[in-house]
């Protein structure tokens, strides 16, 4: 799989065209308003880049690919939306104020998760909650069926939406991935994760097991999976980034 990283070097990276962040879902639909209450949308002057999701209630997960040559101060964390345009009363924003990494490798893509710590906790309440967590090591087998979720473009040649699209997956088969990642598929049509869809959830059977790491190909070509960081193995490093 690492002869295939050239390629992915040009794909996970966050492009910027005309002043805007390429955001993208292929094959997805609208998710039911605030049925993703953990996600978050994180912006760059008030452009959405990449997703994350809340795990305490100042603690946010991501990708470390996210934030590569990015200040830290600059970036707007939005929770509670669901369209990314309105002034939706169950929005909540916050700051960054400290940044946890775990050893990325910018040229593998290997530990792509970060954990920011936010200005102040957030509210929880029905539409802003915190995601469960994996159990140390626990392994999602193939087959099980998941979903993620993110801001973005309709379809590589498709107009952009502001509202959040949700997607169903399928977990492949260890061979079809590589260590420290979960990767997924969707059968027989033509649909995945692509830009923007960086740094948000994974989640199987109420659990975020993944975060949105790379792809190999072109958006939701159905040549390769999609490729998540495995939430799992980083449950040390993420409890003692909350506990620190």
């Amino acid at each position: 799989m690492d002869h295939l990283l050239a390629l992915v070097a040009a794909l996970w990276i966050c492009q910027v065209n005309g002043g805007t962040f390429n955001t993208e879902i292929v094959g997805g639909r609208e998710a039911r308003p605030n049925s993703h209450p953990y996600i978050a949308s994180l912006q760059f002057r008030r452009q959405h880049f990449c997703g994350g999701s809340l795990i305490a209630p100042r603690f946010l997960m991501t990708a470390a690919h996210c934030l590569s040559d990015m200040n830290p101060s600059q970036v707007t964390i939005v929770l509670g939306a669901h369209s990314l345009r309105s002034n939706e009363d169950s929005k909540q924003t916050f700051r960054i104020t400290q940044v946890f990494e775990n050893g990325f490798n910018p040229q593998t893509l290997r530990n792509d998760i970060l954990i920011l710590r936010l200005d102040r906790a957030a509210s929880l309440n029905s539409r802003v909650k915190v995601v469960t967590l994996p159990r140390v090591n626990e392994t999602v087998p193939a087959g099980t069926q998941c979903v993620t979720s993110g801001w973005g473009w309709l379809g590589t040649q498709s107009r952009a939406s502001d509202l959040l699209q949700e997607l169903n997956v399928t977990v492949t088969s260890r061979d079809l991935c590589r260590p420290n990642n979960i990767c997924t598929g969707v059968f027989m049509r033509q649909a995945g994760i692509c830009f923007g869809d960086s740094g948000g959830p994974l989640v199987c059977n109420g659990v975020i097991q993944g975060i949105s790491s790379f792809i190999i190909g072109s958006c939701g070509s159905g040549v390769a999976p999609d490729f998540f960081a495995q939430v799992a193995l980083f449950r040390n490093f993420i409890d003692g980034a909350i506990n620190r």
